[in-house]
């Protein structure tokens, strides 16, 4: 029996990982076709205004307050420990939260494009001002569907259904995009392009809603109890969520704003090439981190010391694995990459891409371990703390730009994820999130089982028969 379930627990995990693969994939396929599609039919004029009014749906989307991903890992630990009394009651609370928050902004932007002047449209030219405001309410209205759409991610990742939940969610944008790419193509324009998206979205809720029907319905039942106490527990670790992406915008968005202010926007380009390039390696790590977040939880709930250990291992294993190599092609080779990618029309100071290198190895390291003290609802003891250092490394940067010209940003970047280290290793280590002597022997044994393996495949090839020839010439 224990045999069976460590089996289905490790399937999971492969799913989890193959679904985040899958999601890579579909976004470097819509950004690869989107761009050229849009260009051509549209113009570059009105693809740059559909550029800056699709931004309505990718900030609303943000409007969740960080409630889903705290009640995913509320949920998953309750429905671990066999509680499905809690996991029920949480999730009808955060969800009547969401629908009350969706109902609350749609107003909102109702009130504000209506009231919008003329003059604020008159970048859209393709269009009337009428037929504008009609494509940003649909897209906003798009954007606060997603918002709904979070809470149903975290009940699939909470019954163990993360794999699920990330195909069916990529699958989704894959056709929303697809479609309205294929409306633009025969013609259309904006106002039809964000109509689509908007119907493939609302069916697209529709088939989520079903799906969870048939995995867990006694979950997701409609139901008017809704416990406010709960709302309340969950709004100081989703506050804790909230900062997250916030220190991240302010690090990554704030650091070029910086560098433009101090060196000159000629120096900006550069920056971002040698940023995009080292974190690449960052999000390939998270192919395997995002898919151990669900299955640690699970684990740490159900106090599988064991499954902690692989997990926790696993995660910092595999990052160790991407991380390396690409430090060396980044630092051997990066010039060269970034000439043929740009076309040799950006060149970057060899020491930026030396510092950026730096910041992806201690950004990529502590990542990971965060994730684990994330999976277990803790995240409160860094996430403030990553908002405040990232705050006063942007400040850093601009004495360290104007004296050292852009290597000076990828040092203030380093310093931060450098304290991100120290600061997520020691709250990982306080809260026992694993322990390093366990992790140790974790590496040992997998050093001793890939040994065994390659020493069987040896002995299997010298085993082998000389395959056969033409005799020798006398």
């Amino acid at each position: 029996m224990s045999a069976l379930s460590n089996r289905l627990k490790n399937s999971r995990l492969v799913r989890g990982i193959s679904a985040n693969v899958y999601s890579q994939l579909v976004q470097t396929t819509l950004q690869l076709l989107s761009v050229p599609i849009l260009a051509t039919h549209w113009g570059l004029q009105t693809y740059g205004a559909w550029l800056v009014i699709f931004t309505v749906p990718n900030y609303l989307s943000f409007a969740d307050f960080g409630f889903a991903a705290a009640a995913a890992n509320d949920m998953t630990v309750s429905i671990a420990r066999g509680d499905r009394a809690a996991a029920i009651e949480t999730f009808h609370a955060v969800r009547a939260t969401m629908a009350g928050i969706c109902a609350a902004l749609l107003l909102i932007c109702v009130a504000a494009v209506f009231s919008m002047p003329d003059r604020w449209l008159a970048p859209i030219t393709s269009i009337s001002h009428e037929q504008a405001r009609l494509t940003i309410l649909m897209l906003a209205a798009y954007g606060v569907m997603s918002v709904q759409n979070s809470v149903s991610l975290a009940a699939f990742r909470s019954i163990g259904r993360y794999a699920t939940g990330t195909y069916l969610q990529n699958t989704i944008n894959l056709l929303e995009a697809v479609s309205a790419l294929v409306v633009v193509s025969f013609g259309g324009n904006m106002e039809a392009a964000a109509a689509t998206y908007l119907l493939v979205g609302i069916a697209g809720i529709a088939v989520r809603m079903v799906l969870l029907w048939v995995h867990a319905g006694w979950l997701v039942f409609f139901s008017w109890r809704i416990s406010f106490g709960q709302v309340r527990r969950l709004m100081h670790p989703a506050a804790a969520v909230m900062a997250l992406p916030l220190a991240q915008s302010l690090s990554l968005q704030g650091t070029v704003a910086v560098v433009g202010l101090a060196a000159g926007a000629a120096a900006v380009p550069a920056f971002t090439a040698v940023r995009t390039m080292s974190r690449i390696g960052v999000q390939l790590t998270m192919i395997v981190n995002n898919a151990v977040v669900p299955e640690f939880t699970m684990a740490a709930a159900t106090a599988d010391h064991a499954r902690r250990t692989r997990l926790a291992f696993m995660s910092m294993a595999s990052s160790a694995l991407i991380l390396l190599p690409m430090f060396v092609v980044i630092v051997g080779g990066g010039p060269i990459v970034l000439r043929l990618w740009t076309h040799g029309s950006i060149h970057a100071p060899y020491a930026l891409i030396v510092f950026m290198a730096m910041t992806m190895i201690a950004n990529g390291t502590w990542l990971p371990i965060s994730n684990l003290i994330f999976a277990l609802n803790r995240h409160a003891q860094f996430s403030y703390y990553y908002l405040a250092s990232a705050a006063a490394a942007v400040l850093l940067s601009y004495p360290l730009v104007r004296w050292l010209g852009s290597p000076g940003a990828g040092i203030s970047l380093l310093l931060l994820d450098t304290n991100m280290f120290v600061r997520v290793w020691s709250v990982a280590t306080r809260l026992k999130v694993f322990e390093p002597k366990a992790i140790h022997e974790a590496a040992r044994d997998e050093g001793k089982r890939l040994g065994r393996i390659l020493t069987k495949y040896g002995r299997k090839n010298l085993s082998k028969p000389p395959p056969a020839g033409p005799p020798p010439t006398p």
